[in-house]
């Protein structure tokens, strides 16, 4: 073998080492400077850990992601305060998740600023939801409770979908009972908050928490820029 091409051979195995190197280093060194930046940001969130990886990897650092998950707990974001929360993404920065909020940070998460109801009041009851407020549909003020599951629509608006309501205060004719009953189920109760990054898919509730799904803008929401 000649001694050019014993060169060549060696500067393409050192070439192929360090592509290797690069493409197992890189995700590593991109997940821990991930993980640095949401601590530094949420210095309260526990249990934080980065996934991310991009082929070839050097697209990492133009955030060209080809798959990013970030898990979390106890994070504060948007104000709010996440019991936990999964970000995941193939299409950075757009991208899913996974949360659970406790009681407290309903009114953070959602708006009731067009609810159908005032001062709405909601308690998570196990698997169902109590909502109380008061409700005019034109009759007179009438307080209104009822149980029941929660649905997402259109991305942004919550629905109960009522098991039982029970109508009080007020006087209500016969034939508007079913009417009352109409409105709560076409009328939604919540409205994500127009300035969160965040859409709903999916909300139910259950051990006294909700868990919501849906879809988000992960660098608005972690404030990646």
């Amino acid at each position: 073998m000649s001694r050019p091409l014993k060169i060549l051979i060696i500067i393409l195995a050192v070439l192929l080492a360090l592509y290797i190197a690069g493409e197992l280093l890189i995700p590593v060194g991109a997940s821990w400077y991930i993980e640095r930046e949401i601590k530094k940001r949420c210095p309260d969130a526990t249990d934080v850990s980065v996934s991310v990886r991009a082929f070839p990897a050097f697209k990492l650092f133009s955030k060209k992601y080809s798959k990013l998950t970030i898990e979390a707990k106890e994070i504060k974001l948007e104000g709010i305060d996440f019991d936990s929360i999964k970000l995941s993404s193939s299409a950075y920065p757009s991208g899913t998740f996974d949360a659970v909020i406790g009681q407290g940070e309903i009114n953070d998460f959602f708006s009731v600023a067009d609810s159908y109801l005032e001062n709405p009041q909601v308690t998570i009851q196990d698997s169902e939801i109590l909502v109380t407020g008061t409700l005019d549909l034109g009759f007179g003020p009438l307080n209104v409770s009822g149980t029941g599951t929660l649905v997402s629509r259109n991305g942004r608006e919550v629905f109960i979908v009522p098991d039982n309501i029970t109508v009080g205060g007020g006087s209500v004719p016969g034939e508007y009972e079913a009417a009352v009953r109409q409105y709560i189920s076409d009328s939604p109760i919540f409205t994500v908050r127009e300035d969160l990054p965040f859409t709903i898919t999916a909300i139910k509730a259950g051990h006294g928490k909700l868990t919501i799904t849906g879809d988000v803008d992960i660098e608005e929401a972690l404030k990646f820029k």
